[in-house]
C-alpha cells in the first residue's frame, strides 16, 4: 500500500489474532519521495494467494485502521499485490528429523540457517534463533561466557 503521508512510525510491525502478520516500511528503498510504502507480508497464505485484489484490500485496509491510527483518514494512493507461491517452506510430515543441529562433527564447523533444527519452522525466526545456537555451541566449545543478554528471546504474551 501507498498512502499519502507516513502512517509507520517504525520500521516493521508484527500483529497475533489478526490477518495483518507482517508490515514493513519500504519508502526508503523503494525511492518513493512522498507518503508511505507499506509493504504487507503474509506466510503460509494459501488461501489467499489467489483473491483477487479488491478482496484483500477490503480485508487489510480496515485492520490496518485497527492496528495503525495514522491511517485512519490516510489516503491509498496505490494497493498492488505480488504473490510468491513457494516464498513460505512448507515442509512434508518427517522432514523434522531431518534437520541437522548446529554442532558438526567436524571440529570447528558449527551450522546455522532456516533449515538448522530449532523446534520451529523454517523462517527467517528459526534462522535467528539457529544462529544463536550456533554461538552458543561455539561459546562453549572455546570455554568462554555466554553472554546472557544476546540469548534471551522475548516470548508475546
Amino acid at each position: 500500500m501507498v498512502y499519502d503521508r507516513k502512517v509507520l512510525t517504525r520500521p516493521f510491525l508484527t500483529a497475533l489474532g489478526t490477518p495483518v502478520q507482517w508490515v514493513f516500511d519500504r519508502t526508503e528503498a523503494s525511492g518513493l519521495r512522498e507518503g508511505q510504502y507499506l509493504a504487507l507480508s503474509q506466510s503460509a497464505a494459501q488461501d489467499e494467494i489467489d483473491e483477487p485484489v479488491a478482496a484483500l484490500r477490503e480485508r487489510y485496509l480496515p485492520e490496518l485502521e485497527r492496528l495503525l491510527p495514522l491511517t485512519r483518514g490516510a489516503e491509498v494512493r496505490d494497493f498492488f499485490v505480488t504473490r510468491e507461491r513457494t516464498a513460505t517452506f512448507a515442509p512434508t510430515p518427517g522432514v523434522g528429523r531431518l534437520r541437522p543441529g548446529a554442532r558438526t562433527k567436524a571440529s570447528g564447523l558449527y551450522l546455522a540457517g532456516a533449515w538448522v533444527a530449532t523446534g520451529w519452522p523454517a523462517t527467517m525466526e528459526s534462522a535467528v534463533r539457529s544462529g544463536v545456537g550456533a554461538a552458543d555451541a561455539v561459546l562453549g566449545a572455546l570455554g568462554r561466557p555466554r553472554p546472557r543478554r544476546l540469548f534471551e528471546f522475548e516470548e508475546a504474551a
